[in-house]
């Protein structure tokens, strides 16, 4: 190799670090919005964290509200109960009122719910407050996806839509971090102050431009479209957004219309995963993470654990949102579901061995480390690719139906997981729990494999031509020819 050669191989990492600072530039509003939007995840998320550490201090001999075993489980089990509630009033809010009112309306009953915890003095006002939570919890979830995904460039649809997931980890790693170092009212009034962060700071954001046109706001649309998009002329993204939206009024927006032959497809993929998120256990770990490390014999105090846990957690969220858009979603989720199984069987058998009174001293790290590498691969995949779907596969008309159904899904199947896996954890032991998980996450990689489109950098338009169409669906998870074909004629759609 020659000097010129060395010189010109010496640049070339010098020049992909300088286009990438131009990018960031170029998409730094729509990040910036992004941010602050998803403040409203890190909220909400807080919420579903504070179990952990709380919850071995209220059953506690010294507890500040003494519970039963069976309070516990349905302080968890409420706030998923609850969240079902949520997607119907964001259904109504979203198409009459925009997606901005609906996210600052959602963040309210978070904000009474911190209040009630740190004023209340018995069960039942913390139940009240659970319920809250709950409902702030299901209006987020299936409100953001929406937002997020019609204010993001094609590009950086994928990452924007995993941010989401980055914010979340960041709530529920607050809470782990906070939680056993300040008393339980004081914990409470920390934690109020994210949402309230997140109202004040989201006022100024602009509404999606999709909304916008929707409702004949046209001058409005673009001035937020120029904003979002850094740049003066956006006639030609503008134009096609309007004739996505036209497209998708042509029909109204219904349950009905979710089961037309196209829709019906995008529902069945998206409730697949949205149970696929539940019954493979990492609701039950996040909630009861403590009260799990408090049986493995680690060396590590069981929120020393938790806390390196949703450190984990989070620096995988913020990595699969950097590689969401250059490996590809279909990649990442059956990755994300074979490591599930792998990860909840291993730890079944730690568990099984353990109650069959077998000597594991020796061994204690090997759950520690398994429940850490699960946590990984449930992050990289399954607990942040969905939403990037959901806000891709469905018409705008449908996409706030389709993001309730989804949530309230979720959520009935979440409920279940919560409550039933301290009974079955109490009754059967820990490991049928995490033996079940196994199986239903084995259970769904052919689901995974069989269903979930690639839509890796296609324009919106694109995704909803494909899935509305009889052709099969190529499953080469990494082509990107289909890709670069399509990429020129349309940049965005609905």
């Amino acid at each position: 190799m020659t000097f010129r050669d060395n010189k010109k191989h010496y640049k070339e990492p010098t020049m992909g670090v300088w286009e990438s600072v131009k990018d960031f530039r170029k998409y730094s509003n729509q990040y910036l919005a992004a941010f602050t939007g998803t403040l409203l995840m890190l909220s909400v998320a807080a919420s579903y964290g504070w179990t952990s550490p709380t919850l071995p201090l209220l059953l506690s001999d010294d507890s500040p509200l003494p519970i039963t075993p069976d309070e516990s489980s349905w302080i968890v089990s409420i706030l998923v109960l609850t969240s079902i509630a949520g997607p119907v009033a964001s259904a109504w809010l979203i198409d009459g009122f925009g997606r901005k009112v609906t996210l600052l309306i959602a963040v309210l009953p978070s904000i009474v719910g911190w209040i009630l915890i740190g004023v209340g003095e018995s069960v039942t006002v913390l139940y009240i407050s659970r319920a809250l939570s709950g409902i702030s919890y299901g209006m987020a979830y299936s409100s953001m996806p929406l937002y997020l995904g019609e204010i993001a460039s094609d590009r950086i649809r994928g990452s924007i839509g995993t941010l989401l997931t980055v914010m979340a980890k960041s709530g529920i790693l607050l809470e782990y971090v906070i939680g056993p170092y300040v008393d339980y009212r004081t914990l409470a009034w920390i934690s109020v102050a994210f949402p309230t962060t997140f109202f004040a700071l989201f006022l100024w954001l602009p509404e999606s431009p999709y909304y916008l046109l929707a409702k004949q706001r046209n001058e409005q649309a673009e001035k937020n479209l120029r904003w979002l998009r850094r740049a003066s002329d956006v006639q030609d993204e503008l134009r096609m957004m309007q004739a996505a939206v036209e497209r998708s009024q042509q029909n109204r927006g219904t349950f009905r219309d979710l089961l037309t032959r196209g829709n019906r497809r995008s529902l069945i993929i998206i409730l697949g995963l949205g149970a696929l998120q539940q019954l493979c256990g990492s609701q039950a770990v996040i909630a009861y993470s403590q009260q799990i490390f408090d049986q493995v014999n680690s060396g590590l105090k069981a929120h020393e654990s938790s806390i390196i846990m949703a450190v984990i957690q989070l620096v995988t969220a913020a990595l699969s949102s950097s590689i969401v858009d250059r490996v590809g979603r279909r990649p990442l989720l059956l990755i994300s579901t074979v490591g599930c199984a792998v990860g909840t069987f291993i730890v079944g058998l730690y568990f099984f061995l353990l109650q069959q009174e077998v000597d594991v001293e020796g061994i204690g790290w090997i759950p520690l480390a398994v429940i850490m590498i699960y946590i990984v691969f449930y992050t990289v995949g399954l607990a942040t690719v969905p939403f990037a779907i959901l806000g891709e596969i469905f018409p705008t008309n449908v996409k706030a139906v389709a993001a309730a159904i989804y949530t309230m899904f979720a959520g009935s199947v979440g409920f279940g997981v919560s409550k039933l896996y301290q009974l079955i954890s109490d009754e059967a032991g820990t490991y049928v729990s995490f033996w079940i998980f196994a199986a239903c996450s084995a259970a769904f990689v052919v689901f995974v494999f069989a269903l979930v489109p690639e839509t890796k950098g296609k324009p919106l338009d694109q995704i909803l031509i494909e899935m509305h169409t009889s052709t099969t669906r190529s499953l080469n998870c990494c082509s990107g020819s289909q890709k670069k074909k399509n990429k020129p004629d349309l940049q965005h759609g609905a």
